[in-house]
């Protein structure tokens, strides 16, 4: 499978890259975030909220114990996260379904606690521990336009390479795999 592997050399070039993925987003997308506790998913989530418009003045935590967040930008964002559910039946007593298939952009946390509810098509991201400030990140789209879609992310996520554009510390290094 065609995808984008970044190396993150801290939390600010996470969060810049959040940003840029959030200017991407398209209505009904689904992002399946996977990593350890303390990878920084809910640091991608904040940067992708900050590219979907949300101002930086709304705090964007994570949803561990509320399970879902949601926050009214230029597309609504719902911010699930799963590691408190051990059944996808679980789910049955949470508006899951409208926040997982509406017009808006779902980032879930946790995503294979769905089992066979995660839709097939989806931005699968993983968030590696490589230190104790950096990150692998990998970005794979999938579903009937991914190859599409990947080339246009590639193309668009290209200029995270340039140090300039970093919040601090270095910008993380893009390959197309």
């Amino acid at each position: 499978m065609k995808g984008l592997r970044f190396e993150s050399s801290g939390e600010g070039c996470t969060l810049l890259l959040g940003e840029k993925i959030g200017t991407l987003l398209e209505p009904g997308d689904v992002i399946a975030l996977r990593g350890e506790l303390g990878a920084g998913k809910t640091l991608l989530v904040r940067g992708i909220a900050r590219g979907l418009g949300l101002p930086p003045s709304v705090p964007v935590t994570s949803p561990t114990f509320t399970i879902i967040n949601e926050y009214p930008a230029h597309l609504h964002l719902c911010h699930m996260d799963l590691y408190r559910i051990s059944e996808p039946d679980e789910m049955d007593t949470l508006p899951w379904q409208e926040s997982l298939f509406g017009n808006g952009v779902a980032a879930i946390e946790w995503p294979e606690r769905l089992g066979g509810l995660l839709p097939a098509e989806r931005i699968e991201i993983e968030i590696r521990i490589t230190g104790d400030e950096t990150r692998s990140i990998r970005i794979s789209i999938r579903g009937k336009k991914a190859g599409e879609r990947t080339a246009k992310w590639v193309e668009e996520l290209q200029d995270i390479k340039s140090a300039e554009n970093c919040v601090r510390g270095g910008c993380p290094k893009t390959k197309s795999q």
